[in-house]
This record gives C-alpha cells, structure tokens and sequence, in this order.
C-alpha cells in the first residue's frame, strides 16, 4: 500500500467531512467556527492539529518520486508553515483574518452552501486521486 495514497484518502475524507458540514448545516458549521476563532486555546488547538496535518503530507511526500508526492509535499509545508506561524504562534492575526469573513447575520446561506459543494467536490476527488495512488 502506497503511503501517499492514504494519506490522499485521509486528506479527502476530512475535506469531505469538513465541507459537507458546511454544506449540510451551515449555520451550526459557521457557530462553531466562531466560537473556535473567538478562544486563543481553541485556536492552537486547532493549528496544532493543522501542524500535524501538514507534517504527515510532507512526510508521506517524501517518501515517493510522484506527481502527487509533490503536490502532497509543497501543500504540507505550506500548512505546516501557515498553521505554525499564524494560528498557532499568532492567533490574533488568524483570528483579525477570519473575522470579516464571517456574516453578522443568519440570512442567506447560499454561498456558504455552494462553498461546502465545492469543497466535498475537491473531497472526493481527492479520495479518488489517492485511491488511484494506492
């Protein structure tokens, strides 16, 4: 079994989970999202997990001479680099980012929704990508 092929999978399935919440519920997605921004705690805890994520992308890229390899190595050094540096070391900035996205109100969800399509599509096509790779 090809490593960069798991974590491809991994990668499309927590896209997939990730965005189809956003898709599904956008809403309680949004509150939770809020409410993690908003705690300097959650916050790292969170990059914490992204700094895992890259380090697990570059540690499967490097260890095959694919295309994908790579794409999973260049992607991990720049969530490693990203998650470190701003959300984990520097919150505040993540957080000064993050918060003009948000909407103030609850009215139309539709691009939240659309956004969330997008992304499980990205989802999936990651998990076939790695399934391809295994």
């Amino acid at each position: 079994m090809s490593v960069v092929g798991i974590v491809t999978i991994t990668l499309g399935v927590l896209v997939v989970f990730s965005r189809g919440a956003l898709l599904v519920t956008p809403e309680a997605t949004l509150r939770w999202f809020k409410e993690t921004i908003a705690s300097n705690s959650r916050l790292r805890t969170l990059g914490v997990f992204m700094v895992t994520l890259g380090a697990a992308m570059i540690w499967a890229g490097a260890s095959d001479d694919s295309g994908l390899a790579a794409f999973l190595t260049v992607l991990g050094w720049g969530i490693l680099v990203v998650s470190a540096l701003v959300v984990v070391l520097f919150p505040g900035i993540y957080r000064a980012i993050a918060n003009p996205f948000m909407p103030s109100d609850t009215g139309s969800l539709f691009l939240w929704r659309f956004a969330g399509l997008a992304g499980a599509l990205i989802g999936v096509l990651l998990i076939y990508i790695g399934a391809l790779a295994l």
